[in-house]
């Protein structure tokens, strides 16, 4: 029972991963052709974009948009080299699971 179940859910996995693979081909094919970048990052993408894609035109906005833009204002005490703006776990916005270089 626990194999048939097994084989049932891997079904299910595969007809999801086309479905998703599908809808990321129609809305934004482009997102499918740097390496590393699959149907699950990409269709995480799309979701972060929202309908405003025009706003995510650089690699700051995106880095913006998921809450690790490097800060403004130096810790005290210190430069800002390398810092980044942290946001508590109940206001970080939706974004990819994995920042990638390729991401706009």
């Amino acid at each position: 029972m626990l194999a048939e179940r097994i084989e049932q859910l891997t079904g299910q996995i595969n007809e999801l991963n086309q479905r998703l693979t599908r809808l990321v081909e129609r809305n934004a094919p482009q997102l499918l052709v740097p390496v590393g970048i699959g149907p699950d990052s990409a269709a995480t993408l799309l979701i972060t974009m929202g309908d405003n894609p025009e706003r995510l035109n650089t690699e700051a906005s995106f880095a913006a948009l998921c809450g690790v833009s490097p800060s403004s204002t130096p810790p005290a005490g210190g430069a800002c080299v390398g810092s980044t703006t942290r946001r508590p776990p109940g206001q970080r916005l939706p974004a990819p699971h994995r920042l990638h270089p390729a991401a706009p």
